[in-house]
Order: structure tokens, then C-alpha cells, then sequence
């Protein structure tokens, strides 16, 4: 098994399109006997068992590393609170100019990384880049202007670029395309995690102010950077590189791990490999970009507002800088849990677009509470609602693109330009809370509605579409597409095969 096997933790299991269900049967058992001597398949409690050993090694490390990594990136909005634009020298957007120039790097490095992980050793890479980030994230507590703060910023962007697509990738090498959503999803919570954690290590740094002559932005970076060197000098003591090394695995689990993925991922060349047609195809596909700049607000707001969250709150009150740490802390803890729910009723039911949608909503009205400014229990809800929908609709986009995309290379564009655009949001996004707008920044969360009126628009124009196409192929009107094909050739036409259904 290699990296090739990047496979769609979403993709809707091909279906036979009769529209009558003793038919539906009938041709179902039909290609299983077609295929049966092809695949041979693993019953459910081995499988169960093999993703158990997978989930007490991987999983718990790869949320470690990413909480490491969020902390990283955006503990420069709780260093805010205590005096880090008077010790810099910071006026007018500049802080926002330090937050922004982080997503240059980051864009620009963030699909070439995935290249070279094929290239090398996941987990040395993995940790090579861990060390790297650590490393430049802890020096950022020595800079004293802004030409030094945004130097790290950019090179902070740079070693954290592959990360995060890196991992997915990874991932993708042990769970199949029926287990893969929901280990995502325990990855991407950690996003929400980290405001807990970050609110919480920020609320006792802060005691810590004018120790050893250092203020206490400087001891909440130092703090929080240093522990990521130390975790990636460990990574590869816990992370295998490949199913093949993995000690934890006997040799009768690596057996059938090959033999989950040959039957969730198929035998199709064009299932494993890059093809030149399958990319363009995803070129040309207009819901390819629908996806892309339907993420585009999601992630705009995200990084905002895990960023300015602690500016926020403290607009609300007069509560100190360690109070307002502190009152960070449920706000991102509710977005964690309603997302993990979220995440795990998605993957139960096969939705996505009801779950992206209801998050985008949530968001908006968690926007329009902040607007109203009715007072600071107001507030502080509309805080919470934001959260819940800025987790939700974003994490289970990332869930959507690939479930609708089979096809390998037609994946890889998809979901790499969707990353792309996406994280492109974070450039602009501190801007939504220049200081211009200060202390209520009405304009920024109108701004914000807007962007995600938007999106929403976008994500009903993807669930209409994919329904719409669903109901033609129930009712047989594309089976003509099926007409001197063999199963393999039915196999390789991924999502514009007629037995195929869209995630909607």
C-alpha cells in the first residue's frame, strides 16, 4: 500500500439504479457475484478490531501534533491582551498585517508539500516539519519589532504548510473510504480544542507577567512553542511510516487492511493513480468551484475568529485580561462538541450539505446577535453560535469534496484547490477586524454575514444539483451510459457511472 491510495472517506458506495427494490437486489447481487472473485472481503468484527489498533496509535498523536499546531498559529491573538502591539511598536493594522502574511506562505507551500511527502517518509516528514514550525514559533518570543513578527509569521506559514494536507494523506494510507470521515473529523476537532486548551494555558501564563523582566505575550509564545519540538522529536517513535512497518499491525492485520482497501477503493487504475484526464475533468467540473469559493467565508470567518475571539470579549465587559482567557474557553468547547455530534451524525446518515448548511446558519445568526450589541450575555451566546457553525460547515465541507469525487486525480485537484481557495480566506480575514472598527466591529460581522449569505447560497446550488442527479439516475435515465461497458470500465467512469450517488 502506498500513497497512491489516497482514497474518498465519503464516496457513496456504487448502487444499482432500478427503481424497483426487488430489481435493486437482484442486480446488486449480480455485480457482488461479477466481483466476487476479484475481492476477497473481511467480516465486519476484523475490521472493527484492525481500526481499534489503528485508533489507540494514530489518532491520539495526530490531534496532539495539531493542537500543537493550531496553539502555534494563533496564540498571537491571546498574546494581544497583554501589551504585545505597545511592546512592538504595533499602530493602525499592522497586528492585523502580522496575523495575515502567515497565509501567503501557507498557500503558496501547501499543495507543493504533498509532492515531496510521496517522496520521503510520512512520519520523518511529518516530524521534520513539526520540529521546523516549533522551532520558528518559539523564537517569535524574542522579536522586539514588527519587520521580526512578520518574518516569523512567514515562516511560520512556511513549515506549517504541509501539515495539515499531509496528514489527510497519511490517514488515507490506513483507513478506507468507510472509516476515513470520522477520523478526519476527531482531526479537525482539535481546531476547536485548541481555543479550549490555548484560553486555558493563556489564562495561567498570564500570572506570569513581568517575570524574569518578560511580559506575558512573550512567556504564552515561548510557552506554547516550545512543547511542539519536543512532539515531533517523538513522532516518529509513534508513527509507522507505512501499514507494511507497522509493528502494532500482525501480519495477518496488514493482510487485511490491503484486502479493505482493494474492496472500498476498487481495482480501477484510475482509483489509485493520477491520471492526466482526471484532472482535467476536475478542471472543468463547475462544482469544483462551487465547493472551492463555497469554503472561501467558512474559512475566512474561522480564522478570524479563533484569532480575535479574546479581542471580542474583551470589547463585551471590563473584565481583565485573564478573565477574558478564561471566557473564551466555553465558547470553543461548544463548538467541539456540537461539531463532533454533528460530525458523527454526518457519517452515520451520509449527509454533508445539511450539515454544512445548518453550520453556515447557525453563523449567521450568531453574527446578527453580535450586531445587535443587546448586551453582553447577547453577545456571548452570538459567540457561541458562531462557533458551533463555523466548525461544523467547514469541517464537514473538508468531507463533502472527496465523497463526490472518486476518480483519484479528479480528487486530488478538487480537494487541493478546495484547501487552496480556501485557506487563501486567511489573508484577508484579519481585516474583517481592523482596528478602524474597534471596539464592536459592527462593519466586520456585517461584512461577515454577507460572505457567508454567500456561501450558503452556493452550498443549497451543490445539494440541488447532486439531488437532482440522484433522482435521474434512480429513475434509469442515464443507464444508457452503462451500454457495452465492462465492470471495470464501469468501475473506472467513478462519479459519472449511473450507479453512482452524490453525497448531498
Amino acid at each position: 500500500m502506498t500513497a497512491h491510495d489516497d482514497v474518498s472517506a465519503h464516496q457513496e458506495p456504487t448502487r444499482p439504479n432500478s427503481s424497483s427494490g426487488s430489481d435493486m437486489k437482484a442486480e446488486a447481487r449480480g455485480i457482488e457475484e461479477a466481483r466476487g472473485e476479484n475481492y476477497e472481503y473481511v467480516d465486519k468484527q476484523t475490521e472493527r478490531a484492525i481500526l481499534r489498533k489503528l485508533d489507540y496509535r494514530i489518532i491520539p498523536m495526530v490531534m496532539w501534533v495539531y493542537l500543537m499546531n493550531m496553539m502555534d498559529r494563533v496564540n498571537i491573538g491571546n498574546a494581544r491582551l497583554f501589551r504585545m502591539e505597545e511592546d512592538l511598536g504595533l499602530t493602525g493594522n499592522e497586528f492585523q498585517l502580522s496575523v495575515s502574511v502567515l497565509f501567503v506562505t501557507y498557500c503558496l507551500f501547501e499543495s507543493p508539500s504533498n509532492l515531496i511527502i510521496k517522496k520521503l517518509k510520512p512520519a520523518y516528514y511529518l516530524a521534520g516539519l513539526t520540529i521546523a514550525w516549533g522551532i520558528v514559533a518559539t523564537c517569535s518570543a524574542w522579536v522586539n519589532n514588527l519587520g521580526a513578527l512578520v518574518a516569523c509569521r512567514l515562516l511560520l506559514g512556511l513549515c506549517e504548510a504541509g501539515f495539515f494536507p499531509g496528514v489527510v494523506l497519511y490517514l488515507s494510507m490506513y483507513y478506507g473510504r468507510k472509516s476515513l470521515a470520522l477520523r478526519i473529523a476527531y482531526f479537525f476537532s482539535t481546531a476547536a480544542i485548541s481555543g479550549v486548551a490555548g484560553g486555558l494555558v493563556a489564562y495561567g501564563i498570564s500570572f506570569m507577567d513581568g517575570a524574569m523582566g518578560w511580559s506575558a505575550w512573550r512567556w504564552i509564545i515561548l510557552i506554547n512553542g516550545a512543547p511542539t519540538i519536543v512532539t515531533g522529536v517523538v513522532i516518529p517513535f509513534v508513527l509507522p511510516n507505512s501499514p507494511e512497518t507497522a509493528k502494532f499491525l500482525t501480519e495477518e492485520d496488514k493482510i487485511n487492511l490491503q484486502k479493505i482497501h482493494d474492496e472500498q477503493v476498487g481495482r480501477a487504475r484510475n482509483n489509485r493513480e493520477l491520471l492526466k484526464e482526471d484532472v482535467l475533468d476536475g478542471v472543468k467540473d463547475w462544482t469544483t468551484w462551487v465547493y472551492c469559493f463555497a469554503l472561501f467565508p467558512t474559512l475566512a470567518m474561522l480564522y478570524s475568529f479563533v484569532v480575535f475571539l479574546p479581542t471580542i470579549v474583551k470589547a463585551m465587559g471590563t473584565w481583565s485580561s485573564a478573565e477574558v482567557q478564561a471566557m473564551t474557553v466555553p465558547v470553543y468547547a461548544i463548538g467541539a462538541i456540537t461539531y463532533l455530534i454533528g460530525a458523527r451524525l454526518s457519517d452515520i446518515t451520509q449527509k454533508r450539505g445539511f450539515f454544512v448548511m445548518g453550520g453556515i446558519g447557525s453563523a449567521i445568526i450568531g453574527y446578527g446577535m453580535l450586531i445587535a450589541g443587546k448586551g453582553a450575555a447577547v453577545s456571548y451566546a452570538g459567540c457561541c453560535f458562531v462557533s458551533i457553525g463555523i466548525f461544523l460547515s467547514s469541517g464537514i465541507s473538508f468531507a463533502w469534496v472527496p465523497a463526490n469525487n472518486p476518480r483519484y486525480g479528479k480528487r486530488a485537484f478538487s480537494t487541493g484547490m478546495h484547501l487552496t481557495i480556501g485557506n487563501a480566506s486567511g489573508v484577508a480575514s484579519p481585516f474583517l477586524f481592523s482596528s478602524q472598527y474597534a471596539p464592536h466591529y459592527r462593519p466586520g460581522y456585517g461584512a461577515s454575514m454577507g460572505m457567508l449569505v454567500v456561501s450558503l447560497i452556493l452550498n443549497i446550488i451543490l445539494h440541488l444539483h447532486f439531488k437532482r442527479q440522484n433522482k435521474l439516475r434512480d429513475e434509469g435515465k442515464q443507464d444508457y451510459l452503462l451500454e457495452g461497458k465492462t465492470e471495470e470500465e464501469i468501475e473506472s467512469m467513478g462519479e459519472r457511472s449511473p450507479r453512482f450517488r452524490f453525497t448531498v
